[in-house]
């Protein structure tokens, strides 16, 4: 007779793994393909998880520039990619967003009415990684 460890199929153990890591948070397909290289799991899950949704980098940028509006589109463009998200992924996600320029004015009110000196604010617009055309837009206000 068969142990029990001789039962359980190692790739069900793996698949296990790899989902559980998958739905505790989005990740972007870099990000998968890093988990499973360095939990030495089979690439095989890489399919399923694509084709039940759980790894959908359009999904993830969509979620990221809306966790991060008080970001510019420069800032985002650049973590998203480091996270491994193609250029169109990101244009996309971006597209949808609300305008860089508008978002730039909302924060540079908030800091104006802090009693922060234009340049300071431009400064801080920058840092953030707004655009040059967003910062001027936001200080005309």
């Amino acid at each position: 007779m068969k142990s029990w460890e001789e039962l359980v199929n190692p790739n069900d153990e793996a698949r296990e793994k790899f989902f559980a890591f998958l739905m505790k948070r989005p990740c972007t397909h870099k990000q998968a393909e890093e988990y499973l290289s360095r939990m030495k799991l089979p690439f095989s899950l890489m399919n399923e998880a694509e084709d039940t949704g759980l790894i959908d980098d359009l999904g993830y940028s969509r979620l990221f520039v809306d966790g991060h509006l008080k970001w510019g589109n420069a800032r985002i463009a650049h973590e998203l990619g480091v996270r491994g998200v193609s250029r169109s992924d990101i244009n996309e996600a971006l597209d949808d967003a609300e305008d860089e320029a508008e978002r730039a004015r909302e924060i540079a009110e908030e800091l104006r009415a802090s009693g922060l000196e234009e340049r300071k604010i431009a400064a801080r617009l920058m840092a953030r990684g707004f655009t040059n055309r967003a910062v001027r837009e936001a200080l005309l206000e």
